[in-house]
């Protein structure tokens, strides 16, 4: 028997910046990670190999984008 559809799966992950442990469920069918209702980052921004942000990482990573385009700073 399936789990229902708007079951997500979480799985315990360690963030590579920080290394703390949070929620996961990229590969939860259906993609419902807590990440979804964060501001997307562009591609340049994101490593393929990379494993996922824990939740105060990735804000930090967001906010430091939007402060650059917010005071028009260049990145590298």
């Amino acid at each position: 028997m399936n789990p229902p559809a708007e079951q997500v799966h979480a799985k315990s992950a360690r963030c590579p910046s920080c290394g703390s442990a949070f929620d996961c469920a990229m590969h939860g069918q259906p993609f419902g990670c807590w990440c979804k209702a964060m501001p997307a980052l562009s591609t340049d921004r994101l490593e393929p190999a990379r494993r996922c942000l824990c939740p105060e990482c990735l804000a930090a990573e967001i906010a430091r984008v939007q402060a650059g385009r917010t005071t028009g700073g260049e990145a590298g």
